[in-house]
């Protein structure tokens, strides 16, 4: 095999990095279209985890699962806790420290960009088949846990 055909095109780390800034640009235009147009995709770092831990978690976990530091985690919750989508709560396990979590605007935002979510996926669906749709999740997927 020529390597001139193996070096053309772009490799699977710049396809996921494509395919995520075409996402992130969608994104970006639902929100400023939306009633949630005080947010920016970053904001997403720290309400996807607070979605899948209702009772909350502190800013330290929400900084590591972001991979950002812990003040960066911090400014975007102060962010997000001066519009009403977060709050602040004393940890159940630990009174000298806090969590955060979703308010009832921060779960009616995340609803909502569930449902853009699903949106996104059917636009793909119809473009690719549902079957690799399917089958593109159960792939990141696996990627994701490793």
């Amino acid at each position: 095999m020529s390597s001139t055909k193996t070096d053309r095109g772009p490799l699977l780390g710049a396809l996921l990095r494509l395919a995520h800034q075409s996402l992130m640009e969608q994104h970006t235009r639902w929100l400023a279209e939306s009633e949630y147009s005080d947010l920016q995709p970053a904001h997403s770092a720290a309400i996807q985890p607070l979605w899948e831990a209702p009772e909350g978690e502190r800013i330290t976990t929400l900084a590591k699962t972001a991979r950002i530091t812990k003040q960066s985690m911090s400014a975007l919750v102060d962010h997000l806790e001066k519009r009403g989508y977060v709050e602040r709560v004393e940890d159940p396990d630990d009174a000298r420290a806090t969590r955060v979590r979703l308010t009832a605007r921060g779960r009616a935002f995340g609803r909502a960009i569930r449902g853009f979510g699903r949106d996104l996926e059917a636009q793909l669906a119809a473009k690719i088949g549902a079957e690799h749709v399917e089958q593109l999740k159960q792939i990141l997927e696996m990627m994701r846990r490793d």
